[in-house]
């Protein structure tokens, strides 16, 4: 008995089974990352914020987590890890991103670099005192930071961050 392999046909049909199925699962599979990154950016800014206030209070030292945004000039020089594509105008500064760090006594304590941060829009330092309270006035009370998806796509909707006064931290819960 020879042995029998596939026919064309057999294999054009599997090939198009094969197509049908990864044109259903690639927008799905994208869509789950974008999530997931959104989730990773959520949870990185909650971890800094948390350790500017830890650091206010285990040490007994005012700690600030300044935020600087793109496309707009800033008088704020940001540190060295944050100063790509930065462009010098009469003392002015402007980047190509959002950055974010945690300083401690003219002591850069930890840098971030965010590129989905929709509000607010302005240049904000978020201050953490020596009993964990902090002080929002930059960025008003409460405070709000909204972290959306890097893609569009309109299936995922932004985080708000809620930031008081007494220092605690907050996903602000949807309307839906």
């Amino acid at each position: 008995m020879v042995p029998r392999g596939f026919t064309l046909v057999e294999l054009l049909i599997t090939l198009a089974i094969a197509a049908i199925l990864a044109t259903v699962a690639v927008p799905a599979f994208s869509t789950f990352l974008a999530r997931q990154q959104l989730a990773s950016d959520v949870n990185e800014m909650i971890s800094v914020l948390s350790l500017a206030r830890s650091e206010a209070i285990k040490q007994r030292h005012v700690t600030e987590v300044i935020f600087s945004p793109p496309a707009s000039f800033n008088s704020t020089r940001r540190p060295e890890a944050c100063r790509k594509n930065e462009v010098e105008e009469d003392n002015q500064y402007r980047y190509s991103g959002w950055c974010y760090w945690v300083e401690r006594d003219n002591e850069v304590l930890r840098i971030g670099q965010a590129a989905n941060v929709s509000s607010p829009e302005n240049e904000f330092t978020l201050i953490f005192k020596m009993l964990g309270d902090a002080e929002v006035s930059d960025c008003g009370s409460p405070c709000e930071i909204t972290i959306s998806s890097q893609r569009d796509n309109a299936a995922i909707e932004p985080v708000t961050l809620v930031f008081r006064t007494t220092g605690s931290i907050r996903k602000k819960e949807t309307e839906s």
